[in-house]
């Protein structure tokens, strides 16, 4: 009997090309341009689909198609663009194209596919996000999330360069809501004291609500949270201060630094400020705390940017990308690759490999 690595073979043209192609020649998907590595089209016997609200350099797709070749593997990587408002349709598509396998699920669609699915894992249903698919035998989408557990080992390598461990170390979180939300429970799990905080500040209580619930912290281990106004006070005793907002991102806040207030409108005015302001509250950040970063792109983010002038460690997301692609992968992959006697390690070191990260 087939695999669903190796479904597909033989069959006919029509029912290989069936919907996934037809969603990209209505505009409804496109594939990503700046990922590299991501293939530009669908001729794979299967593949697996991430699906993303905007274009980036995602490392996705060189990693996962790097580890298909490596082992001889006849499937494909695909990194597509789509937009929200068309998520039924998309999923319907998903559901029906007996190609797909699963995927990733990016920025944009985190919190909005939940709905759409069939099934949900726990933790991913406490955090509120899911940043994995997999599509079970019986055409079912069952959703993961693996952000919190790559970050987490990322941020405890860096400590652990240090012989120091993440328990009662104290991380400000700088945004709330989809990948944040998924850091957030994964660190406070590691023992970390959290403090986040968000523009909106009803989003950073809620999730330190979900977090102490979940834990049923005592009083002295529980999440705290408030609005920016507090960052300058939280940042001065912190261990790690770690942005998970949309500040540095493409589009509107692209030019802000995490650290300060972003004004709106976006002006050239209010941009000087918020970098101004952010440089003064670096000046009163631990030298021994870890900068982190989750924002990926071509350059550094401001906030990255004067971490690293300021002789800060700094942390970016390519790790947890890294650790959260693997362990993706193996909720997917796990039986074949088990079968084939490929370790889960050796996925590790290849993925490590393409996205050109040494640890």
């Amino acid at each position: 009997m087939k695999n669903k690595l190796e479904k597909g073979f033989g069959e006919k043209k029509e029912t290989e090309e069936v919907n996934m192609k037809s969603l990209i020649e209505k505009g409804i998907l496109k594939l990503a341009e700046k990922p590299k590595d991501n293939p530009e089209n669908l001729n794979f016997p299967v593949y697996t689909i991430s699906l993303i609200e905007h274009d980036y350099p995602a490392k996705t797709p060189v990693m996962w198609n790097s580890v298909y070749r490596k082992f001889n593997i006849s499937a494909g990587n695909i990194m597509a663009i789509g937009d929200t408002k068309n998520i039924q349709q998309i999923f319907e598509v998903f559901k029906k194209d007996p190609k797909y396998l699963g995927g990733g699920v990016g920025v944009g669609f985190k919190d909005e596919v939940i709905e759409f699915l069939d099934e949900i894992d726990p933790i991913a249903k406490e955090i509120g996000a899911v940043n994995f698919m997999v599509k079970t035998p019986e055409g079912k989408l069952r959703g993961f999330n693996t952000d919190g557990v790559g970050y987490a080992v990322s941020l405890e390598e860096v400590f652990g360069k240090k012989d120091e461990r993440l328990e009662n170390k104290k991380a400000v979180i700088l945004g709330s809501g989809g990948t944040g939300n998924a850091i957030a429970f994964m660190l406070a799990d590691k023992g970390m004291r959290l403090v986040i905080l968000n523009r909106t500040t009803k989003k950073a209580e809620a999730l330190t609500d979900k977090i102490n619930r979940y834990f049923n912290f005592d009083e002295d281990k529980k999440a705290r949270f408030g609005g920016e106004d507090l960052i300058e006070r939280e940042v001065v005793d912190a261990d790690a201060v770690i942005n998970v907002s949309t500040k540095g991102t493409s589009g509107d806040f692209e030019n802000y630094s995490a650290l300060a207030l972003a004004k709106i409108p976006v002006t050239e005015e209010n941009i000087k400020e918020n970098i101004k302001e952010s440089q003064r509250i670096f000046g009163k950040i631990s030298k021994k705390a870890i900068i982190s970063d989750i924002v990926l792109r071509s350059g550094d983010t401001p906030f990255i940017n004067f971490a690293k002038s300021a002789g800060f460690e700094i942390l970016d997301g390519t790790p947890m990308v890294i650790y959260q692609g693997v362990e993706a992968f193996w909720l997917l992959h796990r039986r074949d690759f088990e079968e084939k006697g490929i370790a889960k390690q050796e996925v590790l070191k290849t993925m490590k490999e393409a996205a050109g990260f040494v640890f």
